[in-house]
């Protein structure tokens, strides 16, 4: 097949150009720097590959004696999986201060006020436990893309939610289960309510984590044993058993205590103001001891016999130990008085 014009110009042109390059020399020192950069790059990689194996079985960093890499085989501990048992024997170690997260008793007084009674929720209809967000399974329904994090559970489910209106926060955002069973309030009411705050603003958070930071063990699952005991949600059980002085009247006078509480709290306030009566007594100069007494006997509720004897005798005994030490003393002085002059 013969070539056209124009091949024929173009293979002339190219047998010229390589004769050319040929006379000054390019191809050759192409060929030589490819060559050169290839052994430079194979020395770069398997001399300093070795090296340093040599250099890290020179230095010992390799323990000689472990061969197997099976610590069970070695005769070593086998490592312990259970995140929640190994951080236990951590906090309960002697090497260094307890996990917060861990607490399994109070490091500091948990006492409610009456700005605590007023925090705590209630509700006008009642919550059906584990429908919201299941399936017809009976499965909670997770979703990483369209479910909200509760902040009690700490669950990204399906299901609603609440919005506190105070911190508008995630710390805010609670499922209806664990609004009804830790809080005693309706997911449906709170999120009508458009002035709703969440149990962080109203101090009464009772989640692991916030426990935890203010020195309080978790609770746990206590709801069964908080409803068995008459209270509305854990937040009662909490806040009711753990009032000061001063709120426990405010909770006897609301009805918002079961029963067996509040016999408690009524026996505990008759004893407090019988205490506080006979210490005054003990305090008063004689001439004003019989007013007290009979002003006593008309406010304070009369206690069984039994009762207001050992009440009795552990104020007459607290205080009646410093009297006697004052009687003792006297006499000594006057036996001493006697004998000298004797």
């Amino acid at each position: 097949m013969s070539l056209s014009a124009l091949e024929l110009e173009r293979a002339e042109r190219i047998r010229a150009n390589k004769l050319r390059l040929e006379q000054i020399g390019l191809v050759q020192n192409v060929a030589q720097l490819a060559a050169s950069q290839v052994e430079a790059a194979r020395a770069r990689r398997k001399p300093t590959a070795r090296a340093s194996s040599a250099a890290r079985k020179a230095a010992g960093s390799l323990p000689p004696g472990r061969v197997r890499r099976s610590e069970r085989v070695a005769g070593i501990d086998v490592p312990n999986y259970n995140e929640n048992a190994r951080l236990l024997s951590v906090a309960d170690g002697d090497g260094g201060s307890r996990d917060r997260r861990l607490l399994r008793e109070n490091v500091r007084d948990e006492i409610y006020d009456v700005e605590h009674l007023d925090a705590l929720g209630s509700r006008q209809q009642e919550w059906e436990l584990f429908v919201d967000g299941y399936n017809a399974s009976g499965d909670r329904i997770y979703d990483k893309v369209n479910g909200q994090t509760c902040h009690q559970c700490r669950q990204k489910t399906m299901g609603k939610r609440t919005c506190c209106s105070s911190c508008q926060s995630l710390q805010g955002v609670l499922c209806g289960d664990c609004l009804f069973m830790r809080y005693g309030e309706n997911v449906d009411e709170a999120t009508a309510n458009p002035e709703w705050l969440c149990p962080l603003c109203r101090d009464i958070c009772n989640c692991s984590f916030h426990r935890s930071k203010r020195g309080w063990a978790p609770t746990g699952t206590l709801y069964r044993h908080a409803i068995a005991e008459g209270y509305a949600s854990v937040a009662h059980y909490l806040v009711l058993n753990n009032l000061s002085d001063a709120a426990k009247p405010e909770a006897l006078e609301r009805g918002i205590c079961p029963p067996e509480l509040t016999k408690q709290l009524k026996e505990e306030l008759k004893e407090d103001a019988v205490a506080v009566a006979e210490q005054v007594e003990l305090d008063a100069p004689a001439d004003t001891q019989r007013s007290l007494r009979s002003s006593t006997a008309e406010e304070v509720p009369q206690l069984p016999l039994s009762k207001q004897k050992r009440q009795r005798t552990l104020f007459t005994a607290a205080s009646g130990s410093k009297r006697q030490k004052g009687t003792n003393a006297a006499r000594a002085d006057r036996r001493g008085l006697r004998s000298t002059v004797l």
